[in-house]
């Protein structure tokens, strides 16, 4: 008896260090959820950054390069501005158009829908045209020529 004793509490505990392994190992985002996160929130700050810039300088049409996003004191990573690029257009007597894309991981779109709770100025580029996430949107036209399938951010701010 004094020999069984020793093997069950081995094995309840053994047991119980499965289970807590098993819980954890199921409860953590995958490597690719949290690739798709992170890229997703990048793009989100690249479209703010965008809209802060422009907020700053509102005469201002083009290309907002990282030496302007970092001289109001906004940084992106060398990988993601490869990957991304944007424009600030003009419309009417004082209108801008802020358009930005970027190639993102698998599943950002879905992220950023989550993020930014469906804001319909996010959608997906059909070269020419882009679309948004919002259910029943048409295409659009684009203010820059963005690879198929990119993601898109696009608003008209003034008139």
């Amino acid at each position: 008896m004094r020999y069984i004793l020793p093997g069950i509490v081995f094995a309840i505990f053994i047991g119980v260090k499965g289970n807590f392994q098993l819980h954890a190992t199921g409860s953590a985002p995958g490597s690719t959820e949290l690739q798709s996160f992170q890229s997703a929130q990048t793009f989100v700050n690249y479209a703010n950054a965008l809209a802060a810039f422009q907020r700053r300088n509102p005469t201002f049409v083009g290309t907002v390069t990282e030496s302007h996003l970092s001289a109001i004191g906004i940084a992106f990573s060398a990988d993601f501005l490869a990957a991304a690029t944007n424009k600030i257009s003009a419309f009417g007597s004082t209108g801008r158009t802020l358009t930005a894309y970027a190639q993102l991981q698998p599943g950002a779109l879905g992220k950023i829908i989550e993020l930014t709770e469906a804001d319909a100025s996010y959608g997906t580029s059909n070269g020419s045209t882009w679309t948004s996430v919002m259910p029943g949107a048409l295409a659009q036209p684009i203010t820059l020529n963005a690879p198929l399938g990119s993601v898109v951010y696009q608003i008209q701010l003034g008139h």
